[in-house]
């Protein structure tokens, strides 16, 4: 099953849904890592013990706005960053990261790699939604 991964806040315009950077990878393999937050509660908590909840916000079909952990750009831009350097000098909370990522990672290339890739993506959407003026936000997933 496909995945789509766009950068989300309230107000945007259609113009700047199609207007905003991609994933490098494809957006599938993020998006399974995301899903697999529920399943993997010590994943989840892997990224909380390394500062970076952010990167595990998100929106999908069937949820409101209000149902939405929102978080600013500099937010989403940092986490991600931190999750980045922190699978960089290889701290143990990433071995599970890396684990749970692999069960949906395209394979072309080492895993680490790819999410590292990804994680530079969701740099450039929190980027982009800066530079769009967003106050908040989120990353959805549609299926």
């Amino acid at each position: 099953m496909g995945a789509s991964i766009n950068a989300y806040f309230p107000g945007m315009t259609e113009e700047q849904l199609e207007s905003q950077p991609g994933f490098w990878n494809d957006d599938n393999a993020w998006a399974n890592w995301m899903a697999e937050c529920d399943n993997e509660p010590a994943m989840a908590e892997a990224v909380r013990k390394l500062d970076a909840a952010p990167v595990l916000t998100f929106k999908t079909d069937g949820m409101e706005d209000e149902d939405v952990g929102w978080v600013t750009p500099q937010q989403l831009r940092d986490a991600a960053l931190k999750l980045r350097d922190a699978i960089r000098r290889g701290a143990p909370e990433t071995a599970i990261i890396l684990k749970v990522y692999e069960k949906g990672a395209n394979r072309i290339d080492p895993v680490q790699d790819e999410f590292l890739r990804d994680l530079d993506d969701v740099v450039a959407l929190a980027e982009w939604g800066e530079q769009e003026g967003a106050k908040e936000i989120t990353l959805e997933v549609n299926w």
